[in-house]
């Protein structure tokens, strides 16, 4: 009884606890559902309009990118920086098909396959496809329609089972490439027809383009003298808080800017110890004697080297400043050398003199079809045509291989390497490789020159652990003692670290103020607050950070108080001219020499100003004063010009009218060109602007 009482008692209790798993239970169902609410803002890149991006769709279009980037460069591994861009043209490529795609729906535009089909194998190929190198012909090295239709019909077969598994690999590879390709194709023409709509929408009439002409057709030669605001002290003159706000008010749009955020940060570069130093000049030493007896030099030096030196002959050009100079002597082994931050030991396996370079063909047939080969090398002696009976062993592709040095052919094995340095120039041969049998033909050498094949040990020096764990503690000290932005940076610089100032750090940004692969600092200052200090960051460049948030400015303009300066100055100088006019005005100087005598002014002249310039030689931007010179009276003293840099008075000189006749019909085209252009850019960035588009990227990268 006792004990049921007891329950009774806890009978709120209970039912708070057991109302509390039972809604744990629930939601943690609703949570790791994948239709919740939550997951799916988990989920979101980024608002596009009125579409969401989803983050496996954008992972996926950066795999394809990747694909294509591999592809297009060659290089099959790239670093934080190019991953970084890579991301950032997928993003931008995405949020531009999207607002496209919402555009032509509500303008009922759209892009049929049987245009997309046209602008591949039309009569005219679209200049994107034309530019591609898998189908430049190696011997014209302009765009090739066969090698184009070869190469979609191979990507295009469903059964695989036919080729190799590598082979099978490359083909869907490369079908990702084209597909890559083949969308940028269809957003191009989609692009280019709201454009022409817009173009059409917003042309010119024959008045203002004969205005226009006549406006460029008349150039003005003018004398002038220029009072500068800078002759004046800024401290004559005031300006109230109400002035500066309602300048503001007026100038807002002007103020428009990027988010960005402001941090301060304290940066260490590990450097290695005299300890470290002496640890590598002992162990290069210790294994000196062994490597000077070994009977497998290069593989000793490979094994032992912080860096893998091909196993063949190498030109001595290619080699660094310290290993250059001691093949320039007679002798066969380096003693260990310190330069440039690390410790190099060498052996020469052999000295030659021959090509850097070759330049080959190739047709490729599977391991074990040695007969074929013989067969195919004595049609190529007697006359036959190297490319075409490649195109046709290959299903097409190209037989060029380029270039390429001992240490690329090595990959393929010693025997091919051999085999292809040695051969005459457009001789015939076959050749074993690591995978197949190749016919090769040679048929181009560099000048001979002077080569080594080379064993070297190369021993970096470099920050041990200890040394790197030396930096970190007494970093670490401070951090852990100070928990505050303020309070660290104070102990900081009272340690003796330099405490430096990152002002703009845009979200996407992947370097800190220059310091490589600092994205993770970016995120930081992103989902931070005001005041946070990080812990310790650290980069592949043996860098420590420590960041610390200062000031947040997420807001679509400038505020009042940072756009506080410049509105002072331009308010300043509107003072300042109005100054300078009076007392100008005031002198009564009839001549533009006595203007000049009186004040002080050097007179200088400008040429060649019309009504569509920019910018006047000598003196820059100053709309107001091209607008003064090109309606003045020849020979009259003006009144004096309030500039964007001083006061202005001037002469003018000399009125030249162009010879050029007037054709509506040219100078409408180029109006309509310019127009198009400046539609192209405007439209979509207005565009961009009203779809509220937000980028939720910094949560996940």
């Amino acid at each position: 009884m006792a004990t049921l009482q007891k329950i009774r008692n806890k009978a709120v209790f209970l039912t708070l606890i057991i109302g509390f798993a039972l809604f744990a239970f629930i939601i943690g169902d609703f949570l790791n559902s994948g239709s919740s609410l939550f997951r799916q803002s988990r989920q979101k890149i980024a608002v596009i309009g009125d579409s969401k991006l989803d983050y496996k769709e954008y992972e996926a279009r950066i795999e394809e990118m990747e694909e294509v980037y591999k592809i297009q460069t060659g290089q099959s591994n790239f670093d934080e920086n190019v991953s970084g861009q890579i991301r950032e043209s997928v993003y931008e490529t995405i949020v531009r098909e999207r607002l496209l795609d919402q555009q032509a729906e509500k303008l009922g535009v759209a892009v049929t396959g049987k245009e997309v089909f046209n602008m591949i194998n039309g009569a005219n190929v679209h200049p994107m496809i034309k530019q591609l190198p898998i189908f430049q012909n190696p011997k014209t090295g302009t765009f090739d329609r066969s090698m184009m239709m070869n190469f979609l019909k191979t990507i295009q077969q469903d059964d695989l089972s036919q080729y190799p598994a590598d082979a099978q690999a490359q083909i869907k590879q490369l079908k990702t490439y084209w597909l890559f390709w083949e969308n940028n194709l269809k957003y191009s023409r989609l692009e280019e027809k709201i454009n022409t709509l817009l173009a059409k929408a917003v042309t010119a009439n024959s008045l203002d383009i004969e205005d226009q002409f006549k406006e460029r057709s008349v150039n003005v030669d003018f004398a002038y003298v220029c009072k500068p605001y800078s002759a004046i002290p800024d401290s004559l003159f005031n300006v109230s808080n109400s002035e500066l706000k309602k300048r503001y008010s007026e100038k807002k749009a002007f103020f428009a800017q990027k988010p960005y955020r402001s941090a301060k940060y304290v940066l260490v570069n590990v450097a290695a110890s005299k300890e470290d130093l002496k640890a590598v000049e002992d162990k290069i030493n210790s294994i000196k004697d062994q490597f000077s007896t070994t009977t497998e030099p290069i593989a000793f030096a490979n094994s032992n080297s912080d860096e893998v030196n091909p196993d063949c002959y190498v030109a001595n050009s290619t080699f660094n400043p310290t290993v250059k100079a001691f093949l320039s002597t007679s002798g066969s082994i380096m003693q260990p050398t310190l330069s440039s931050n690390a410790y190099f030991m060498a052996r020469v396996v052999g000295r030659k003199v021959g090509p850097d370079s070759v330049k080959a063909r190739q047709i490729v047939l599977p391991m074990g079809a040695q007969t074929r080969a013989d067969s195919i090398l004595k049609v190529l002696r007697n006359g036959g045509d190297f490319a075409a009976i490649a195109s046709k062993v290959s299903g097409g592709n190209s037989s060029e291989m380029g270039w390429f040095r001992e240490a690329d052919a090595i990959q393929l094995g010693p025997d091919f390497l051999n085999a292809c340095f040695s051969a005459s120039k457009n001789s015939y041969f076959s050749v074993k490789t690591k995978y197949d049998i190749r016919i090769m033909q040679v048929t181009d050498q560099t000048k001979p020159v002077a080569k080594t094949k080379l064993a070297l040990i190369t021993l970096n020096i470099t920050p041990s652990s200890i040394t790197y764990g030396k930096y970190y503690n007494n970093l670490n000290r401070i951090v852990a003692q100070y928990q505050s932005a303020n309070t660290f940076f104070k102990a900081a610089r009272k340690a003796g670290y330099e405490v430096q100032q990152a002002q703009f750090v845009r979200k996407n940004d992947l370097t800190l103020a220059q310091i490589p692969q600092m994205r993770q600092a970016v995120r930081y200052i992103y989902n931070g607050k005001v005041g946070n200090i990080s812990g310790i960051l650290e980069n592949s460049s043996n860098q420590f950070v420590v960041v610390g948030i200062t000031a947040i400015s997420d807001g679509d303009y400038q505020t009042f108080e940072e756009a506080k300066p410049l509105l002072t100055h331009e308010l300043i100088n509107e003072k300042k001219a109005e100054k300078l006019i009076n007392d100008i005005a005031a002198k009564k100087q009839a001549t533009l020499a006595q203007l000049s005598l009186s004040n002080r002014l050097n007179i200088d002249t400008a040429r060649f100003v019309n009504f569509s310039v920019r910018r006047i030689t000598g003196i820059g931007e100053e709309p107001a004063l091209v607008a003064a010179v090109t309606t003045a009276k020849t020979a009259k003293l003006s009144a004096p010009v309030k500039g964007k840099n001083g006061v202005y008075v001037f002469q003018v000189l000399s009125r030249t009218k162009s010879g050029e006749a007037f054709n509506l019909q040219a100078e409408r085209m180029n109006w309509n060109a310019n127009n198009m252009y400046r539609i192209m850019y405007q439209a979509f960035d207005a565009v961009r602007k009203a779809s509220k588009v937000v980028d939720n990227r910094i949560r996940f990268y």
